[in-house]
């Protein structure tokens, strides 16, 4: 089956992907909380500043958040608010999600779009304290977008097709979907 093939490409792309974007926000949480700690160490026991530690750690919780953004998309694990009856009917129980899949979808698109641009003019700016390039910083809001679109193509096709992750990394972001 043509379709099926596709799925299980899909699929192992994101688990891939998925493992990748979860290794990265634990080393960037790690090096947020070791400069952050070496900082109030340094300032309130050394009696020494240390201006790149702030720096590391602000930039380390922007890919770190951007990140975990998109592996929420995946794991289905973002806040939602029940304003709705818990089932109106299975297109309707379909359609409300995929409305918010498109939602989400435009954000990721301007993510990628946007974000690549804003990337790309950090080519010429330079961080203040530790003196490289801002792109390294600002191409986490393509990246984070790309992986976002990849997990709503995902969690749409899921959601229409009722089918499941098969041994994918994300255990709990099909628990929530019934299926037929």
């Amino acid at each position: 089956m043509p379709g099926h093939t596709v799925w299980w490409i899909l699929v192992k792309v994101n688990d891939l992907v998925y493992k990748v974007l979860t290794v990265f926000c634990a080393v960037f949480l790690a090096a947020m909380l070791v400069t952050v700690f070496y900082q109030v160490l340094g300032r309130f026991v050394l009696q020494a500043s240390t201006p790149w530690a702030e720096e590391t750690a602000v930039f380390s919780f922007i890919w770190m958040v951007l990140f975990g953004s998109a592996l929420g998309v995946r794991d289905h694990s973002h806040l939602v608010a029940d304003l709705l009856p818990e089932s109106m009917g299975p297109f309707i129980d379909k359609l409300i999600p995929t409305i918010t899949y498109a939602v989400t979808f435009t954000l990721a698109l301007a993510f990628v779009i946007y974000g690549g641009e804003y990337a790309l003019l950090g080519r010429t700016r330079v961080s203040e304290t530790m003196g490289f390039r801002m792109i390294f910083v600002y191409v986490s809001l393509p990246i984070s977008g790309v992986a976002m679109i990849l997990f709503l193509i995902e969690r749409t096709i899921i959601t229409w097709t009722g089918l499941e992750l098969p041994g994918s990394q994300s255990s709990g972001a099909v628990d929530e979907i019934e299926h037929p």
